[in-house]
């Protein structure tokens, strides 16, 4: 009995967790039919419930609790709530005994990834549908199928679960294929069909007294017909085409409706083909469940954002029987994003205090980005065994323990080469076509405009009080290092908008170099080093900051710099490189956490020195940057005032602006910054926009959750240190009053790439899967970072989300 306290204390626990959640607002309408479904139940009875002018389309299966309950006058939204958390924890208990025969600690780890996904928790307890209910028939179907080897009492469960929703009808052929492949025999077969029709026809009728054959059939036509249109609020392919639109549209003389079953017929037989030879292993048969489960959601019309629910439960069970990273991943992948499905059309329909106006916005532009991920998805899981592995990590005493890594060949002069090219790469990237547009843009009008004015040695530059000329004004709220470093820029090209951008161009092809420097450093292995600085020099963000006359290229090289040099135990050098960062942007501060774990590692004993030289050193170096206010007539009263009115203005602010976003949505690649647009002649524009290279991005994002469970399952010091630097430059806004915006994440993105190049150099069978698509978006969005003329077509296709134009 010992054996089983595991996963009863597991119950428990989630039982209360769902017991909580249940008391949260559900889907009023839904909720609303249940309740008025069960008084039409008790009072009319079963015969007389279904209507020509009352909405009663619904199969009977579920029908037979409302009236269960209406009757004993039981009908409250607990009630309803609670038999589906038994359903999902039923599912929950039947994956964790599967797993269990293979691996007993991961089995309890997959009872808790399926009964607290934030999708089994929101569409149940929360919103109060029923769709655990049937994933517990087909699982049971699939269980008995699989497992017991007893067609009968598979098809006698996927029958019921058919009468409670027919989209039980997904998983159907799964059974053409065992009676294709003779997996069992004649008799046993028609018994199954005898024993399934007799299910459906002997529960149907009670409500179909009058027409026993064609009730059922009939209302499940009329069930298809009231719902004819593209997308049901799915974010499936025909949310590319929008929301709510008919079905009955022509393309090319058809009907998007019939589209729609030829693609998910085509789909159900690419996937039966590819799995004819493969349902040898128990884990392929229950991906064969799930991969049918996507199709019904992704290709035909009409479809729900809920029906894509039972997928989770037959890929997880699938995931851990084969044991396999790959699965696991797209099972947390697509859970999130079957959330974010979710979630739309809960908020556009129920304005409780569960409704986020940023979450929702958010959901509405991930909608056509998500369904090209299950899209993706339906080619990954039929290819799934194809492709390069993950491998989970060891789980390691203790200690910095870094594995061995597998061997690239990588000879220092290849190491050399690569390195070479990396940054010539990144340094005409950045110089190519640098003084367009020739004017001040974005927030140039502020740092490049005072610059000017510091090159001719006007003292306005130092004075807030002053009204300057209109469209520009004084930068006198962060310290003046980049302002003297577009200075410098101007004397040597000329007062151009080459001479004041190039010094922060050459500072970010500084900062690919250093990225490659930090993670050589960190990890003692070349190819991670060239890895992280490939990934960082494909990212568009740094790109366009690097491009522009502002002081964000000045802030993360001199960072950047300051961490490596402390790395290298040169305090001296490190202290005056920080003093730079901070005379560059006083978000620098958040170096000196990153310096004090650095210094702690190093196990020395208390340095005075080391401490004064932070503290001396960068003062005097920020100080010294105000040289040229000195030299214009203003004492140390106004320099002190100046910092006064530096620090009222960053806690003060209140503006509003368009495009700021919230420190959380910057990993997501949300809302990018449009900085410049040319007029448009002749179809061609020029555009500026702030953003990150989407697959850098969101690949890099996952690289930075599995960055964290490989720094903590293998207490690898060195990792966890990439993690804290990148979290701490970013996740301090969250408590920042002033308006933010992404390019307040790009201090960030070099851990992030080192991340990155961590994770490929693990699982170096993936480099070409990622490099190459890599390069080739960097290659489609550059003009859109760096302000080329393009046609307008290219220009629109841009906009893979409304939050992105």
């Amino acid at each position: 009995m010992k054996k089983y306290y595991p996963i009863i204390g597991a119950v428990l626990i989630v039982f209360v967790i769902r017991l909580f959640l249940s008391y949260l607002p559900s889907f009023g309408f839904d909720m609303g039919t249940w309740f008025g479904w069960a008084g039409r139940l008790s009072s009319l009875g079963l015969s007389k419930f279904y209507s020509e002018t009352d909405w009663t389309q619904y199969t009977p299966g579920y029908l037979y609790f409302l009236w269960i309950i209406g009757k004993l006058g039981w009908v409250s939204e607990l009630v309803i709530k609670i038999p589906i958390t038994l359903a999902d924890i039923g599912v929950g208990v039947l994956i964790w005994s599967l797993v269990k025969k293979v691996n007993e600690k991961f089995a309890l780890i997959c009872f808790f990834l399926y009964t607290l996904n934030p999708v089994v928790l929101f569409d149940g307890p929360v919103w109060g549908q029923i769709d655990g209910l049937v994933t517990l028939l087909l699982f049971l179907a699939a269980y008995f199928l699989i497992e017991k080897k007893k067609l009968v009492v598979s098809v006698f469960f996927w029958a019921i679960a058919f009468l409670v929703k027919p989209q039980a009808l997904a998983v159907a052929p799964v059974y053409f294929l065992v009676l294709v492949l003779r997996k069992f025999k004649f008799k046993e077969i028609i018994l199954s069909g005898i024993a399934g029709l007799t299910t459906i026809f002997l529960l149907s009728w009670p409500f179909f007294t009058s027409n026993p054959f064609l009730g059922l059939p009939q209302l499940i036509i009329r069930m298809g017909k009231y719902y004819s249109y593209t997308s049901v609020n799915a974010f499936n392919i025909w949310s590319w085409v929008g929301f709510w639109r008919p079905d009955t549209t022509l393309f090319l003389g058809i009907s998007l409706n019939i589209w729609g079953t030829i693609l998910l017929g085509l789909s159900i037989l690419f996937t039966l083909y590819n799995f004819r030879n493969k349902l040898n292993t128990k884990a392929n048969y229950y991906l064969l469940f799930a991969i049918l489960s996507l199709c019904f959601f992704l290709f035909p019309t009409k479809v729900h954002e809920r029906y894509l629910f039972p997928f989770f439960a037959f890929l997880l069970t699938a995931a851990g029987i084969s044991g396999s990273p790959n699965l696991l991943g797209i099972y947390i992948t697509t859970s999130l994003a079957s959330f974010i499905n979710l979630y739309y059309p809960y908020a556009y329909y129920n304005k409780n205090y569960l409704f986020s106006q940023t979450l929702y916005d958010l959901s509405e532009s991930l909608a056509k980005i998500i369904s090209f991920i299950f899209l993706a998805t339906f080619f990954v899981l039929n290819f799934w065994e194809k492709l390069p592995k993950f491998k989970f990590p060891k789980f390691l005493p203790g200690g910095v323990s870094m594995p061995k890594l597998p061997d690239l060949n990588l000879t220092k002069k290849k190491e050399k080469i690569i390195l070479i090219s990396i940054l010539v790469f990144a340094l005409g990237t950045r110089i190519y076509n640098l003084g367009s547009p020739s004017k001040e843009y974005f927030d140039e009008v502020y740092h490049a405009f005072t610059a000017r004015v510091v090159l001719h040695n006007d003292p306005k530059a130092w004075e807030w009080w002053n009204t300057p000329p209109t469209g520009f004004a004084y930068e006198w709220t962060h310290p003046p290092l980049a302002k003297l470093g577009m200075v410098a820029g101007m004397k040597i090209f000329g007062e151009n908008s080459f001479g004041w951008r190039i010094p922060g161009a050459l500072l970010g092809v500084g900062s690919v170099f250093l990225v490659y420097l930090l993670a050589k450093e960190l990890f003692k292995d070349g190819a991670i080093g060239l890895l992280s600085a490939g990934v960082f020099s494909l990212d568009g963000l740094p790109l366009v900051m690097s491009r522009i006359g502002m002081n964000d290229s000045y802030l993360l090289f001199f960072s950047l710099l300051s961490v490596y040099l402390f790395l290298k135990n040169k305090n001296l050098l490190s202290a005056l490189s920080f003093g730079l960062a901070i005379a560059s942007k006083w978000s620098a501060i958040w170096v000196t956490p990153i310096l004090f774990i650095l210094w702690i590692k190093r196990k020395n004993k208390f340095d005075p020195k080391l401490f004064l030289s932070f503290l001396i050193f960068p003062a005097g170096l920020y100080l010294l940057t105000y040289l040229p206010m000195f030299l214009s007539g203003h004492n140390i009263s106004v320099w002190w005032e100046m910092q006064k009115q530096m620090w009222w203005y960053h806690t003060g602010l209140r503006a509003t602006h368009s495009y700021s976003s919230s420190w959380w949505s910057w990993p997501l690649l949300v809302r990018p910054i449009y900085l410049y647009t040319s007029d448009e002649v002749g179809k061609m524009v020029a555009r500026i926009y702030a953003m990150g290279n989407p697959l850098v991005f969101w690949f890099g994002l996952s690289s930075v959750v599995l960055t964290f469970f490989y720094a903590f399952v293998e207490r690898n010091k060195n990792l966890g240190l990439v993690m804290f630097s990148y979290l701490i430059f970013f996740v301090p806004w969250a408590a920042s009053p002033r308006i933010m915006f992404l390019y307040h994440y790009l201090p960030s993105i070099p851990f992030l790439a080192i991340a990155t190049g961590y994770v490929l150099r693990r699982n170096p069978k993936i480099i070409p899967y990622f490099i190459l698509p890599a390069i080739l978006v960097f290659l489609y969005f550059y003009p859109h970072w760096a302000g080329l003329q393009i046609p307008l077509s290219l220009d629109k296709s841009y906009y893979w989300m409304g939050s992105w134009r």
